[in-house]
């Protein structure tokens, strides 16, 4: 996974998604490390990226994005339990509420 996650870190900080060009890949990529973190059971990256991905979500009204995150919280496994992670759970369930 250090390769992928570097290679994702990588995505992040290109030219395009750091000015916004491409909101779609950039909440991609930011679920994708949350997804890494969520595999390692690291609760610190699992949060820190999967709120970057929602906030993205809401700012820039991506369904793309808000479809794309609730598979994450199927990769939470035992840390669904931690505060955090379930207040994490509950930001992403509420972007797919009409």
């Amino acid at each position: 996974m250090d390769l992928a996650e570097e290679t994702l870190n990588c995505a992040l900080h290109q030219a395009a998604l750091l000015s916004g060009q491409s909101y779609r890949r950039k909440g991609v990529v930011l679920a994708d490390l949350a997804a890494i973190g969520a595999r390692r059971r690291d609760a610190e990256q699992l949060i820190a990226y999967g709120w970057q991905a929602i906030h993205l979500a809401q700012a820039s009204s991506s369904g793309y994005i808000a479809r794309r995150l609730p598979a994450l919280c199927d990769e939470f496994g035992p840390m669904r339990h931690d505060r955090r992670v379930a207040e994490l759970g509950a930001g992403i369930a509420m972007l797919n509420t009409p």
